[in-house]
């Protein structure tokens, strides 16, 4: 059986979905190099080895231009990472990592996108072969909105895959960062009516955005406390983290939370609004503060301050959400379906 990526991801902006596939990916193709990623043309450079097929882009390419591709692999499989597939591909698996879209009455996503994605997941959860997700959270979703039995769903976990860059950056105040700075999803307006908190306890907040069209885009408004940034790359967002006094963390919704694990897993300490997945993942090492509660969001600023997180725990968390682990399960899970 050939293995066949579907490295649509490459060309896409960085977010944590994004990531994981790229992590993923770059393990899988250290166990077993005869893995094939195929992806779109794109003018920017692609982080890893990949063949580029069609002449579409973006959603086109995914459901005429990958599909067409795997027609003539009679004997292949094809790996999904970022919450889409190809809806005419018989031998798939597929990743979800949420299902934010399902939301109702939650305008996070363009109306065109989530029409879509409505149509398009529940399709692919019940045609691919096995559905991997990222946790136990968003397993329980899958099941309960789609009717899927349990054994079909897989969990992957998450994990860690830059260097991270220590030294300091030319920041010469205290911040607090804020990460997916315009997506509703992420709750930062509300962070950002709340500033006078972080004023008042010394700090500025550190906002980074990115251009991605598929999210119904919050403005944020300009203020002298207020620092933006704007797709970033790797080395910069992890040097901004590093130094940062901490992370906030606001969402109304996440499937997991991939910058709280970062965050964590450098001795940073993390704000996050109390959802049951964070619980799940990261257990009492956040400081959770009850959601859109501006006492208890202000309580959780003053306990972090000159927190750090404990080695121990820092080096649990490596392990714990290895990408090279979690390949060798992903591997396991797929050569299982030959048997």
């Amino acid at each position: 059986m050939e293995v066949i990526i579907n490295g649509k991801f490459l060309c896409q902006s960085k977010s944590g979905v994004q990531n994981f596939a790229l992590g993923i990916t770059e393990a899988l193709l250290k166990l077993e190099p005869t893995i094939q990623v195929i992806r779109p043309s794109t003018k920017g450079k692609v982080p890893l080895q990949s063949k580029q097929i069609g002449i579409f882009k973006g959603f086109l390419w995914e459901q005429i231009s990958l599909p067409m591709y795997l027609f003539k692999k009679k004997d292949s499989l094809l790996i999904n990472l970022s919450n889409s597939a190809p809806l005419f591909c018989k031998n798939q698996v597929v990743t979800i990592h949420d299902l934010a879209f399902e939301k109702e009455g939650k305008n996070w996503f363009t109306l065109s996108f989530r029409a879509w994605y409505q149509i398009l997941i529940p399709k692919l959860c019940r045609k691919a072969k096995l559905v991997f997700t990222v946790s136990n959270f968003s397993k329980n979703e899958l099941i309960s909105n789609y009717n899927l039995p349990s054994q079909k769903i897989k969990i992957i976990q998450n994990g860690l895959r830059t260097t991270v860059n220590e030294n300091k950056t030319d920041e010469n105040y205290k911040y607090l960062l804020v990460t997916g700075g315009n997506n509703p999803r992420k709750n930062i307006k509300w962070i950002v009516q709340n500033i006078d908190i972080l004023i008042k306890h010394g700090f500025k907040l550190v906002l980074l955005l990115n251009n991605d069209t598929v999210f119904a885009s919050d403005q944020i408004p300009t203020h002298a406390h207020i620092i933006s940034y704007t797709d970033i790359d790797d080395a910069r967002y992890f040097q901004l983290l590093k130094n940062a006094s901490g992370l906030i963390y606001p969402s109304h919704y996440e499937g997991f939370g991939l910058p709280i694990l970062e965050s964590l897993s450098m001795g940073v300490p993390v704000i996050a609004s109390d959802l049951e997945v964070f619980k799940e993942s990261f257990g009492d090492l956040p400081t959770y503060f009850e959601h859109n509660n501006v006492t208890s969001f202000e309580n959780a600023i003053v306990s972090i301050k000159g927190k750090t997180i404990p080695i121990s725990e820092q080096d649990k968390l490596k392990e714990q959400y290895n990408f090279e682990k979690s390949a060798k399960e992903l591997l396991t899970a797929i050569y299982e379906l030959k048997k």
